[in-house]
């Protein structure tokens, strides 16, 4: 199954406003993923092929190069969030799936 993992500082607000947004596309395109959000400090503990946050938290990660990390300058906008997974190579993968 695809994972992603969205991570913030605390792992509560942010991280979940931007997981319900990215569950919402997934059923917009039909597609089917675990989705989970975190602090950031626990994002090496998931076994994910697609982390997102925000750019100023996605910058400090030191991950395996396997893994793809979505970096956000606008949280809140979903379009946004749209455009960043279709320019991603890992969901476009999933997409072409």
């Amino acid at each position: 199954m695809k994972r992603i993992i969205v991570a913030c500082n605390s792992g509560l607000g942010t991280s979940l406003m931007i997981r319900l947004n990215v569950e919402a596309l997934l059923k917009e395109w039909g597609l089917k993923a675990w989705v989970e959000h975190t602090d950031i400090s626990s994002v090496d503990t998931f076994d994910a092929d697609l982390i997102i946050g925000s750019n100023y938290i996605m910058e400090s990660l030191q991950l395996i190069s396997r893994v793809e990390i979505i970096g956000l300058d606008d949280i809140t906008d979903r379009q946004y969030l749209k455009a960043k997974l279709l320019d991603s190579e890992t969901f476009r993968q999933w997409l072409a799936g």
